[in-house]
């Protein structure tokens, strides 16, 4: 093994103005962290910046030394913790953690063949002072999420995407494709496609080899298509290898029928396209949402057995319905089981199915398990996953609009751009942007607790408050009331809760 040691290459690193970005490529192809995202301070990205290039430690230690004005062996005292280290660790600058992945500096050998050094000057920042704690990036998002069109070939009871707005113009694939060369340049950790179906949208594929060409391919691809030789022949000539997700609630065709409104060959349609996908070489899993059609042991022993004659399939994952903030409140609860139902259901699968399963099964608990009404203290506080929307994500519409949150949609209120005018930057930049990232009490009703609340600076500056939640839970008109997870939160019109 040589004395050449890289930058992880499955790692990217970028300059958000006041700190720089350490996060995970979506591609990755070695031991890397997954999903990882940490603010990291410009002394750190420079030190790493010396690991792309093609350099022994015996010549890095010395102009190590020399950048960073200290004698060779602390130095290499200094960068040891960083190499080949087998779990993620922090350190600590003025109080504050700075979090670093596993795997962070690794032999070249380890990279791949088809690493290239890329010989990054040392880093420095764009900014003047350093800022390693607000959430918010300052040079853009980092993440992408294109809704390609939101039709669909079929019209799920218990759909939360709004799939009912009349698109009038379609953002054209030559502007998607611009966007995508934009994304790639700041760069993007990874672009997300999603539907509707994505499919019907006639240039799919060429927008999908686009991301694989810029490595910012989605982590998967989710559909409800029936798979034909001529869609998976196009699917290969992207390049994608990353995951297809295929939506199956049931094999009973009645079921389907009526959950989905499609005609009684869509079930033999897709058993067939999912064998198809199965010889193909591609990665796949399957994903079922639960409701009151398909939440009992019989069906769902039924399409366990179905799924057992598939050789490569590589997860089945469960789901319990979730509302929506464009459906009707009465509608979700009819087709929502109840939480006994769902506890019994996993318990019959966790104790029957999974023992006699090829393949992993997932079953997703934390729509039962969330709590609300519980936290204190400002959404810095608040249990569960910490939101994305104004932080590091934007969220492109069909017709080039911009929101802030997938299920938010063709809400007006948070609509921060235009992707067919603007670019990346000016949008996360634009105005509608910074002002629901700045809002003041007085921008909201008296009727919101939030108004008067002793942590609102604290917890509308940190923004991780679920505006879609809060929206499903109280309405569209109550867009500012607390998060459901807030103690001090009203009782949820709508519950969605189990």
């Amino acid at each position: 093994m040589s004395d050449v040691y890289v930058l992880n290459p499955d790692y990217g690193l970028r300059d958000d103005i006041h700190r720089f970005i350490l996060f995970s490529k979506a591609n990755r192809k070695g031991n890397a962290s997954p999903n990882w995202m940490s603010f990291i301070h410009p002394a750190h990205a420079a030190m790493l910046s010396f690991f792309t290039h093609e350099r022994s430690l015996n010549e890095n230690w010395p102009l190590l030394a020399l950048f960073f004005h200290c004698d060779a062996s602390k130095a290499e005292r200094l960068i040891r913790p960083f190499m080949e280290n087998r779990e993620a660790f922090f350190t600590t600058w003025h109080g504050k953690r700075i979090c670093f992945p596993r795997q962070l500096i690794i032999p070249m050998e380890k990279a791949g063949t088809e690493y290239r050094f890329q010989k990054l000057p040392p880093c420095t920042p764009t900014g003047m002072t350093v800022d390693t704690c607000t959430r918010r990036l300052y040079s853009g998002p980092l993440l992408l999420t294109l809704m390609l069109t939101n039709r669909c070939m079929t019209h799920c009871r218990y759909c939360y995407a709004d799939t009912r707005t009349q698109v009038q113009n379609w953002l054209p694939t030559s502007r998607i494709l611009e966007l995508i060369r934009e994304a790639a340049e700041l760069p993007v950790q990874q672009i997300n496609l999603i539907g509707g179906e994505i499919f019907l949208h006639k240039d799919w594929d060429t927008i999908l080899a686009e991301l694989v060409r810029h490595g910012i391919e989605p982590e998967f691809i989710s559909t409800k298509i029936p798979f034909t030789a001529e869609c998976l022949r196009k699917l290969k000539q992207t390049h994608y290898k990353n995951l297809i997700q295929v939506s199956l609630d049931a094999i009973d065709t009645t079921i389907l029928v009526q959950s989905l409104s499609v005609n009684n060959s869509y079930t033999s349609e897709m058993m067939r396209g999912l064998r198809m996908l199965d010889q193909s070489g591609l990665p796949y899993q399957v994903s079922s949402v639960l409701t009151t059609y398909n939440c009992d042991p019989r069906t769902l022993t039924d399409l366990f057995r179905f799924l057992s004659t598939l050789k490569n399939l590589h997860d089945w994952r469960l789901t319990p319905v979730s509302n929506s903030t464009t459906t009707e409140y009465p509608g979700f609860a009819d087709l929502k089981p109840s939480h006994q139902k769902i506890s019994d259901i996993f318990r019959f699968l966790q104790e029957a199915v999974v023992p006699n399963a090829h393949f992993r099964i997932i079953l997703n608990q934390s729509a039962i398990e969330k709590q609300y009404y519980t936290d204190e203290g400002g959404s810095m506080h608040f249990n569960g996953a910490v939101c994305s929307a104004l932080s590091s994500h934007l969220f492109i519409l069909p017709d080039g609009k911009v929101t802030i949150c997938e299920q938010l949609y063709w809400n007006p209120r948070f609509i921060i751009g235009d992707a067919k005018k603007s670019g990346l930057k000016e949008i996360w930049q634009s105005p509608e942007a910074l002002h629901l990232c700045n809002l003041s009490r007085k921008d909201l009703s008296r009727q919101s607790k939030c108004k008067a609340c002793t942590y609102f600076e604290e917890c509308f500056e940190y923004g991780n408050r679920c505006w879609s939640d809060i929206i499903k839970a109280y309405g569209k008109e109550c867009w500012d009331y607390p998060d459901p997870r807030c103690r001090l939160a009203p009782e949820m019109k709508n519950r969605f809760d189990y």
